[in-house]
């Protein structure tokens, strides 16, 4: 008597054991799945080490609430609205992304750099690019020997927790920067992960770039933030925004 067998004699009557061929095809398709996940998992890491640390630039890395610097009725308006976007998407409240638009110099990565700073810190993914080093990743991959493909690229800024796009508007506005920022966008949106875009232009300018779908998108569930004050480079004297206590 086989092993089968013996384990159909202790089974009650209505249970029927699975049968050998049943078993190895259990097993076939749980390593399968195991190696589909193996695979994702793999080519995570080879996008995230092609894309460096999130992208987060040195300048910004040690950007946080507790350091914005806040002079003005506007600064703690945007200090405040940054604060419960960040609560927003750590606490997966619904929150389609937000846009930071002003004028040069206003803190506009500060606070864009805090959230995603408090987000590293809770283990969540974050990408923050310009539009320049997104294409400049994205023509990386057509290059012969190129560790990652251009659908595996895509596929990682997708699904990342929250994506910034900063300089949006500096560009060259090529029609093939527009398919790419607005196929992001659209994806994004599908599986509900937030975006943000940081940029220079008007809300007509952005609209003209981007087009209106893409920025109700964003805004469906999301902030806009002005920043129309004076530059914090051009006025410090002796310490910088970054450097210097929020005033309460």
């Amino acid at each position: 008597m086989n092993f089968m067998e013996r384990l159909a004699q202790t089974m009650p009557a209505h249970v029927k054991p699975y049968t050998l061929e049943q078993m190895q095809d259990i097993h076939q398709r749980e390593s399968k799945e195991l190696g589909r996940r193996v695979d994702e998992q793999n080519q995570q890491t080879r996008v995230s080490k092609a894309l460096g640390r999130s992208g987060i630039k040195k300048r910004h890395q040690c950007c946080s609430f507790d350091n914005f610097f806040i002079q003005n009725n506007g600064q703690q308006h945007a200090f405040n609205e940054s604060k419960t976007l960040s609560e927003d998407l750590l606490n997966e409240r619904a929150c389609s992304g937000f846009v930071f638009a002003g004028t040069p110099g206003t803190g506009k990565n500060h606070l864009a750099c805090a959230i995603a700073n408090q987000m590293l810190q809770k283990k969540r993914s974050v990408v923050i690019l310009t539009v320049a080093e997104l294409m400049l990743k994205f023509r990386d991959t057509y290059r012969q020997g190129s560790t990652i493909t251009e659908t595996e690229l895509f596929r990682f800024l997708s699904h990342v927790d929250l994506l910034v796009i900063d300089e949006l508007g500096v560009q060259h506005n090529s029609n093939n920067e527009r398919v790419i920022i607005n196929r992001l966008i659209d994806e994004r949106y599908t599986l509900e992960k937030p975006t943000g875009v940081i940029t220079n232009l008007q809300s007509d300018e952005l609209i003209t770039t981007l087009g209106r779908a893409a920025i109700d998108r964003i805004m469906e569930d999301g902030k806009w933030i002005t920043f129309k004050w004076p530059s914090f480079r051009a006025n410090r004297k002796g310490a910088g925004y970054a450097s210097r206590n929020v005033t309460k």
